[in-house]
C-alpha cells in the first residue's frame, strides 16, 4: 500500500512540475515578445468567442435579394426585403432546392434558353450579389462538395409550374453567361404565388414598391443586364426613411475599446499615437492603426499559406471570428451582410461586407488610408486565408432613421433631371440605397445607385416632394 501511495505522490509531483514548466516558458515567451506575464495566462484560458459553423450559415448565407415576378402579364416586380412577411417563404424554398440540386437529387443541365426570357417567367428570382463556388454553396448547405457538376453562379430563378403551384424549376445564372436548368422540384410548403402577387399588387401600406424589368420593358439595350429593375409606375413619390451616419460611440481609445478590437492579446500590444489622428497597436506580425474618422485597418506582415486545397468557408470562418468580437462596438439599426467573394490566389480569399438598414444598402465609396489612391468599396474589405485574417480595412457607422419623407425615384425623369444621357451607359444594377464617401454629412438621403459594366457608378439623388 506505501508503495502504492509513493507512486501517486511521484505522480501528481511530475504534473506540478510540468505545469510550473508550462508557465515559466510562457511568462518568459511573454516578455521577450514585450508582453505582460498575464497576457500568457489570459490566452492559455480565453474565453474568445468560440464559433460553430451553423452559426456562420445562418448568419451570412442569405440572399443581397428577392425579386417577385408576376411574368410577363405586366411585367410587375417587386423587391422583398428580408422584413417582408413571404421572404422567409421564398428564401427556404430557394435553399431546399439548392440542396436537392447540390446532392444530386435533382439532375441539373445546360439551357438553350436565354436569361433575358427567363427573368420574366412567373415566379421568383434570387439575387446573391456575389458569385457562389461549388464547393462554399455546399458548405452554406450543409452537404459537403455537391455531388453535382455545378457552375459557379450569382443568380438564380425559379419558374413556378402553371398548374401545381408547389413545384417549380429552377434556372442558375452561371458566370460562364450559360443558363442551367433544373428538372420540377416539389416544395410542399412553397408559398401560393398568385395570392402573394394579389397582395403585393393591393399594396395598402406602401411598403412594396413595384418596378418594372429591363427584358419586360422597351428601354433596354443590347449591353444592359435584363434583369436590372427601375420605376416607372405610380405613385410619382414613395416613402423612403432619412438616416444618420456617424461613428460608433464606443469608438474613444481606452481599456474597454481596446479589448474588443485587440482581443485576449490586448496586453501584448504597444500602442504609439500619431498626429492625434492616428493611434497604432503592434504586437509581432500584427499592426492595427485606428484613425479618428472610425477607420480601422490591420495587416498582417508575416507569409500567407498559399494551399490549392484551402477552402473558402476555412477562409470565412476566420474572417468570421475575426469580425464577430467587433461588432460589440455598434449600436447601430442597420444590418452587415456578405456582399463580395473573391478568390485571390490558391488558398487565400477577400471577402466584402456591407450595411443594410430598412432593407436598403448603404454604397461606400472611401478613400483608403494607405495613400496609393484606392477606394474602399465596402464597409468591410477582409482578405484571409485558412489560418488567419491577412488584411482588413473597415469604415466603423453607427445608423439612425432621423425622418421620414416622399421622394421621386423614377429612373428616366432623374436621368432627364440630372442630364444623363440613358444611351450613354450600359447598365449593370440599380439600388435604391445611401451613399457614403469622404464628403458624407451625417443625415443621408436616399439615392439611385447605378453599376454600370464599365464598373463605374452613377448616383443620383432621389428628388424630395416640394414641401418636404
Amino acid at each position: 500500500m506505501s508503495r502504492e501511495i509513493t507512486e501517486r505522490i511521484k505522480t501528481i509531483f511530475i504534473y506540478i512540475l510540468f505545469v510550473s514548466g508550462l508557465l515559466q516558458v510562457g511568462i518568459l515567451w511573454s516578455y521577450q515578445n514585450q508582453g505582460t506575464p498575464i497576457s500568457f495566462l489570459e490566452r492559455l484560458f480565453s474565453n474568445d468567442i468560440q464559433i460553430s459553423n451553423e452559426a456562420v450559415r445562418e448568419t451570412l448565407f442569405m440572399p443581397d435579394r428577392i425579386v417577385v415576378s408576376d411574368g410577363e402579364y405586366s411585367n410587375s416586380h417587386w423587391v422583398i426585403t428580408e422584413g417582408n412577411e413571404y421572404y422567409n417563404s421564398f428564401w427556404n424554398e430557394a435553399a431546399a432546392g439548392l440542396v436537392k440540386i447540390a446532392d444530386g437529387k435533382v439532375k441539373l443541365a445546360a439551357s438553350a434558353e436565354s436569361w433575358d426570357n427567363i427573368v420574366e417567367r412567373r415566379g421568383f428570382l434570387v439575387d446573391f450579389k456575389y458569385t457562389v463556388e461549388p464547393g462554399l454553396l455546399g458548405w452554406f448547405l450543409g452537404i459537403g462538395d455537391p455531388v453535382n457538376d455545378m457552375p459557379e453562379f450569382r443568380k438564380l430563378m425559379i419558374k413556378r409550374d402553371i398548374i401545381n403551384d408547389d413545384i417549380g424549376t429552377f434556372y442558375l445564372y452561371g458566370s460562364d453567361g450559360i443558363v442551367y436548368a433544373s428538372d420540377p422540384i416539389r416544395y410542399e410548403k412553397a408559398v401560393n404565388l398568385n395570392s402573394a402577387v394579389n397582395k403585393l399588387y393591393e399594396n395598402v401600406d406602401q411598403l412594396n414598391r413595384r418596378y418594372y424589368s429591363f427584358a419586360g420593358s422597351n428601354i433596354q439595350k443590347k449591353q444592359d443586364e435584363p434583369d436590372v429593375l427601375y420605376a416607372a409606375v405610380s405613385p410619382r413619390y414613395w416613402p423612403y426613411p432619412v438616416i444618420s451616419a456617424v461613428p460608433p460611440d464606443m469608438m474613444v481609445i481606452n481599456d474597454s475599446f481596446e479589448a474588443i478590437i485587440l482581443g485576449s492579446d490586448a496586453g501584448r500590444y504597444n500602442k504609439y499615437i500619431y498626429n492625434e489622428n492616428i493611434t497604432q497597436f503592434t504586437y509581432g506580425s500584427n499592426i492595427y492603426r485606428y484613425y479618428s474618422d472610425g477607420y480601422l485597418t490591420y495587416r498582417y506582415l508575416g507569409s500567407a499559406e498559399q494551399n490549392s486545397k484551402s477552402r473558402a468557408h476555412e477562409a470565412l470562418m476566420n474572417v468570421y471570428q475575426f469580425v464577430v468580437r467587433k461588432m460589440e462596438l455598434y449600436d447601430t439599426q442597420a444590418d452587415i451582410t456578405l456582399t463580395s467573394v473573391e478568390k485571390k490566389a490558391a488558398g487565400i480569399y477577400k471577402f466584402g461586407f456591407d450595411y443594410r438598414i430598412d432593407g436598403m444598402p448603404v454604397r461606400i465609396d472611401y478613400d483608403m488610408k494607405d495613400g496609393n489612391g484606392d477606394k474602399l468599396q465596402h464597409a468591410i474589405s477582409i482578405m484571409a486565408d485558412s489560418k488567419r485574417v491577412l488584411e482588413c480595412d473597415w469604415l466603423f457607422r453607427n445608423f439612425r432613421q432621423v425622418g421620414y419623407g416622399k421622394y421621386n425615384d423614377r429612373l428616366l425623369e432623374l436621368m432627364g433631371k440630372y442630364e444623363i444621357l440613358f444611351s450613354g451607359i450600359n447598365i449593370q444594377q440599380i439600388d435604391t440605397g445611401f451613399y457614403i464617401d469622404n464628403k458624407q454629412k451625417v443625415v443621408l438621403e436616399p439615392a439611385l445607385i447605378i453599376d454600370t459594366k464599365e464598373d463605374d457608378t452613377v448616383l443620383l439623388n432621389l428628388l424630395p416632394e416640394e414641401g418636404e
